[in-house]
Order: C-alpha cells, then structure tokens, then sequence
C-alpha cells in the first residue's frame, strides 16, 4: 500500500504525525476523529495484533467508521497488515492489525546522579538499542550526550525520530520549563532542558519526573492499566514517588519530608529528610559504619546476609526499614493507595527487607481515613529499564495524536 513520506522537503516532521500540546484542551472540529483515531492506534497498541470487528465491539464504533480510521492508519504506514487471526465459525477469516514497529524511533534518557541511561524504541514498544555512560551535569553535556548516541547507537535513524522522552529525579516546573531540587550534580548554572532541546532542535522533548515514570511503567506494563490508585517509593541515590489517582500520575516530593527534627542536615536545608536518611548513600553508609558490612559491600550482600539471619544486619534492617515504613505511613494516609511498590534499586534487598517495610507501616485507628483497606506492598515487577519505558508509553498515550498540528518545544510532566 502506498506510504505517505514520513518528512517533507525541509526535514520538519509531517503534520499526520504529531504532538498535541497537552497543556491546553484542543478545540476545532477534528478533535472527535482524533480522539477516535487515536483510540484505535492505543487499541492496537494494546492488544499487538487484533482485528477490525473487535476494534468496533471494544470502542463502539461502527464497522465502516474503524475501517475508514483504520485505512488512514495503515496510508501512514502507522499500522500494517499482520495477516489472518483465527474464527471459531467457518466464516471467513478476520484480518489482522499490528502497529508497524519500525515506522517511528523514540529515544529515551534516564538522567541519574552522575550518570545517563539511554534506550531506543520503536514504535511498538521494542527496545533496540541501549547503553549507560558517566556524564558531568555542566554547560554543553547535551552536546556529549548526543556525540555518545551517534557514536554508540549504529541502529539509530535520525529521519524516524519522533520524540525525546527524559526522565530526571527531580520536581519539574511545568509552565516555565525548567527543574527544581533535584539529586543531579548540576554545575555552573546548566539549563538541563534547554541545553537538551538545542541539540535535537528538531523533535519535540518530553521530560518527566523519575519517580512518576516508574508509576507509568507499573500500571502499564505490571497491571495492565487495571489499577486505579497506586504509589510508586523509589528509593535510590534520590527518594521520591510517583502517585497514580484514577489513571493520571503525579508527582509527590517524599524526598524532602522530615521523619527526624533532630536527624541530619539535608541539602535543602532542613534536617532529617528521607532522602537524607534512608537513600541509597545514606543506607549502605548506616550498614557499614555499624560493622555490618565492607565499604564496597553493596545491596546483594546485606541481602544475603538478611537472609541467613545476621544479627546485626537484622538490626540495623530494622532501623531503616521502620524509617521507611514511618514516610510511606504517612503518604498512605494523604491518598489512600490500593497498591504500594517500591523500586528504584532497593529491590535486591530481598524478600526479608519488605517484609520489614510492610510489618512497620502503621494506619490510623477505625475510625481514620485509612481504616478501610491496607494496602498490598510489593517490590517493582519490572527488572530493566523501568523508567524509560513509563516515559516511552507516557508519550504515546498522553501526548501523541495521529492527526492534530504539532508544536515542536519542550513538554513537561510530573
């Protein structure tokens, strides 16, 4: 079938595909054929391959309004023929759809304390291409971060780039574009987002909190998008958490909640923080400085060593575990979550370490706010790449649209 180019002659992207500004409702007469069109692309997304007749049944659209919709996806070489699915009569057989992966590259960038992660995508969701370098956050690091991607990323394909989704442990400030507090050893002023934008001056950047990205990850690919309230404890060199309310992910600040008046002086300025007293640093400090492990003893050895039962490694287990509990008793009863997960890294603490965690969190009496329900604690289900696939799959369901104009800038989410 024939395709439509994918760039016009000046190299901009072509207007079929495109990114809504999700910041401000759109409003023209084509706004219900995109939502329609869009349903569809998400339906095929979802289910890899399905036919046209179940694409009516589960949006509620007629046969002939989803071919049409369809026939246009398919014009934009979006969505490609996967050949026939099964019938259970001996009718003929239904044709099947699937999203044609290798139509479109995202690019994503997990920045951490001194470091970058980067993933490629295509459009159906695969990871292509991946590698993690050490980076030093100063004026003109987006330019070495590009020279990296180029020199290592032989499978990239710059003419197909659609997006470039970072995830950043910090708060971001939506309408001025621009990051608060934040874990990155950031020097000489260096504007982050700008400085990133400069050097892929020709895709739109889509940049989103760390912690809400491993929410987005969770209830997509863990849950199924079958989960309505959930908070996400990442707990790694920065601690944060990303709250799921009724299908939309916010960021929550947890980092900087004091548990302890009394605790240690936090970079922010006040005293015990969380971040301060139970990140990944601060953690494996409190172990070795007690005697229970080597300096360079990391997450699998306290594990270990949990599980056989050492006395001291128990104790001090006890102590941060208690710590934690305290910041997630006190989130539980700001938004009562069905679910609580904790990633981030914190995982290979085992079994025996959550447990920990889920014995000393503590809920209001009967007749509090949180009495109804406790809710199920579990270690992040998702092993690789977490967060760059919350920021992957945040872009195509939120700020994707197939048909609406597009405005080639920083976007923002928390």
């Amino acid at each position: 079938m024939e395709q439509t180019n994918w760039r016009g002659q000046n190299g901009k992207l072509m207007r079929l595909i495109s990114v809504k500004n999700h910041e401000k409702p759109i409003r023209h007469q084509g706004f219900v054929k995109e939502t329609n069109i869009k349903q569809i692309f998400d339906l095929i997304l979802e289910h890899g391959r399905i036919s046209r007749v179940e694409i009516s049944k589960k949006n509620k659209l007629s046969r002939a309004a989803v071919s049409m919709l369809v026939d246009e996806l398919t014009k934009a070489g979006l969505v490609t023929i996967a050949g026939e699915g099964s019938s259970v009569s001996s009718g003929r057989k239904p044709i099947m759809l699937e999203i044609n992966k290798d139509r479109a590259q995202i690019i994503t960038l997990s920045l951490k304390k001194q470091s970058f992660t980067y993933v490629l995508f295509d459009l159906k969701g695969n990871e292509i291409e991946t590698f993690s370098k050490k980076i030093v956050y100063k004026t003109g690091y987006a330019k070495k971060i590009r020279e990296s991607i180029l020199e290592k990323s032989p499978r990239l394909d710059v003419n197909k780039l659609l997006a470039l989704c970072v995830t950043i442990p910090a708060k971001l400030n939506v309408s001025e574009k621009t990051i608060n507090l934040s874990v990155l050893d950031i020097q000489g002023g260096c504007d982050l987002l700008a400085e990133l934008k400069a050097v892929w001056p020709d895709i739109p950047l889509v940049a989103g909190n760390l912690s809400s990205a491993y929410a987005y990850a969770e209830y997509k690919y863990a849950y199924g998008g079958k989960i309505n309230n959930m908070i996400f404890f990442y707990i790694d060199d920065g601690v944060g958490a990303g709250v799921l309310m009724n299908g939309r992910v916010f960021t929550s600040e947890i980092g900087h909640m004091s548990i302890d008046a009394e605790g240690p002086v936090c970079d922010c300025g006040k005293r015990g923080c969380v971040e301060r007293m139970v990140g990944k640093t601060a953690l494996l400090r409190e172990f070795e400085q007690a005697g229970g492990i080597g300096p360079n003893a990391g997450y699998d050895t306290i594990r270990k060593a949990l599980e056989k039962g050492d006395k001291q490694i128990v104790r001090i287990s006890e102590q941060i575990s208690g710590k934690i509990a305290l910041c997630i008793s006190n989130v539980i009863c700001m938004f009562t979550p069905e679910e609580l997960v904790v990633g981030g890294g914190i995982e290979l603490l085992g079994k025996v370490f959550l447990d920990m965690i889920a014995r000393r969190i503590e809920l209001p009496g009967e007749k509090g706010v949180c009495s109804d329900k406790r809710p199920h604690i579990s270690y992040s289900r998702i092993r690789e790449h977490a967060e760059a696939k919350g920021a992957f799959r945040y872009f195509l369901d939120n700020i994707l649209t197939i048909t609406a104009e597009t405005e080639n800038k920083i976007y923002c989410w928390n």
